[in-house]
């Protein structure tokens, strides 16, 4: 009997974080945006490590 004071209201706040976590829409980010990014990323490098001063 002692257990449920305990077991309940580990049920209920779990129960509460999943719906609000479901509720917020928290979506993975866009990949293709983000190799675009890296692309971009990657060809500004290539061109800032050619440029060297004497």
């Amino acid at each position: 009997m002692v257990f449920l004071f305990i077991l309940v209201p580990v049920i209920l706040v779990a129960g509460i974080a999943i719906y609000l976590e479901k509720k917020s829409g928290m979506t993975p980010p866009d990949l293709t945006q983000h190799a675009t990014k890296i692309g971009e990323a990657y060809k500004h490098s290539d061109v800032n490590k050619n440029s060297v001063d004497p």
